[in-house]
């Protein structure tokens, strides 16, 4: 017995025996912790994606009731059967359990928020009597882009009277509205997401804009003169016989304009002296007696006798007003060819604030650095631009390259729709757009809208406000 008590023999065996059990504790805690940080931020995604859907769906028009089942349906259907709202159930991977989820709107602050209370089952902390570990997760979600200004631009060249292109172009465009513009508004001040619409062809008509932009009134008379006038000619094309001291007038209502010249053509300045767009104008031809108007198409020089017309679209500038925007796309009419490069410019002036003494008071844009607020250029086409130039300073093509550029290091954000595209067409908007996943090329009717769709809700830009 002396020997027994004295003896120190299987002291460690005896440590290490009573050791396990808080070595155990500690060890599956911290394994039972990860699997619910894990379990937590699987939640977190989910209740954040749901959110951003119900947020959308609200802008939209719909209820807070049918937001709620939207985003309860949409948690259900991420984290899977038998993990939300039933505790009857052995609930999902590692035991996920939670309750149903708690959403509310808040019209004060613009927010929709919600929260959400789980379980995961624990493995080895059930040795101390501990079987599930509890977290809450909340999320919730306000307008990312508190202004927005956007501006769309479309090709009415002839060739989307073709196959049904000009009525499913106003079709997405009516889609693209309703996701910005909802009917019965969104969440928060009605102005704060404006858009603006402008088509193209041959030129765009600036309307009640164009003596702002070029300088000259709508009507308008040119003059030639005093000069030596041709009144007859030989067989071979020269003249026999000239007059001297004429002088030769023309006056002409047009409202057409052409690219810009000069050293700001590439710009988004604003029309001033050496600054001003080109409208449509003559020269007059001595040898022929006549007053023509020459632009460049597919790299050839055309000359003609009558002042070139475009199409009869009146521009929208910035408006969070549905009606004029509505009206505008009713009222597109296919005529003329594609100068593409001119669209893409008049694109960017709707949305520049250096032309805002251009634009009516409600219509002005935005400065550059204003916070929290983004601008957006759609531009559209169901073709390649037909190499049209007026002022010399490269074809339709190579001008847009130089617009793009210009737009996207202003900061703006260029989404480009290239309809029915061919293969030079496809490559050329794609690199005008912002990044590849800016570039949609539809093929149909219903992809066209389906792009406008994806579009709008992408600028539409929500953000998570945990």
């Amino acid at each position: 017995m002396r020997r027994f008590a004295s003896s120190e023999r299987g002291n460690v065996a005896i440590i290490a025996a009573l050791s396990v059990i808080p070595i155990l504790t500690i060890a599956g805690f911290a394994i039972d912790f990860q699997l619910a940080t894990t379990a937590k931020a699987r939640v977190q995604s989910a209740i954040d994606s749901a959110i951003l859907a119900a947020t959308k769906s609200l802008q939209e028009g719909r209820t807070e009731e049918q937001i709620r089942l939207e985003a309860r349906n949409y948690i259900n259907a991420v984290l899977g059967t038998g993990i939300v709202g039933n505790d009857g159930q052995p609930g999902g991977e590692n035991g996920l359990k939670c309750g149903n989820l708690n959403l509310n709107v808040i019209p004060d602050t613009e927010e929709v928020e919600a929260t959400i209370r789980c379980s995961s089952a624990t493995t080895l902390s059930q040795v101390t009597g501990r079987d599930r570990l509890e977290f809450k997760v909340s999320s919730a979600a306000t307008f990312g882009i508190g202004k927005l200004e956007v501006a769309f631009v479309f090709d009415v060249s002839g060739s989307m009277g073709n196959n049904n292109r000009m009525t499913n172009l106003k079709s997405a465009a009516r889609e693209a509205i309703d996701v910005l513009l909802p009917v019965g508004g969104g969440i928060g001040d009605p102005d704060d997401v404006r858009l603006s619409m402008v088509s193209y062809d041959d030129m765009v008509n600036a309307k009640s804009y164009f003596q702002a932009v070029t300088g000259v009134a709508p009507t308008r008379t040119y003059t030639w003169g005093p000069g030596s006038v041709c009144t007859g000619w030989r067989n071979n094309g020269n003249c026999k016989k000239w007059k001297d001291n004429q002088t030769r007038s023309t006056t002409i209502t047009n409202t057409c304009v052409w690219e810009r010249g000069g050293p700001e053509r590439f710009t988004d300045a604003a029309p001033g002296a050496t600054r001003y767009v080109t409208p449509v104008e003559p020269t007059f031809d001595a040898h022929d007696a006549r007053w023509e108007y020459t632009y460049y198409r597919n790299g050839s020089l055309q000359t003609v006798t009558s002042p070139p017309t475009c199409n009869n679209d009146t521009l929208v500038p910035l408006t969070s007003n549905r009606a004029p925007l509505l009206t505008y796309v009713d009222n597109m009419t296919p005529v003329g060819f594609t100068a593409g490069h001119i669209g893409t410019a008049w694109g960017w002036y709707l949305v520049s604030p250096r032309w805002d003494a251009i634009w009516p008071a409600g219509s002005k844009p935005l400065a550059y650095d204003e916070p929290d607020s983004a601008k957006v250029v759609i531009l559209m086409t169901d073709g390649e631009f037909n190499q049209w130039q007026h002022n010399g300073q490269g074809n339709s093509v190579v001008q847009n390259r130089a617009y793009c550029s210009a737009l996207k290091e202003a900061g703006v954000v260029v989404y480009t729709v290239a309809l029915e595209p061919s293969n030079a067409s496809k490559t050329e908007m794609r690199n005008c757009a912002t990044s590849p996943a800016y570039a949609f090329t539809p093929s149909s009717g219903q992809q066209l809208i389906d792009a406008y769709k994806v579009i709008a809700r992408s600028i539409s830009d929500l953000r998570i406000a945990r």
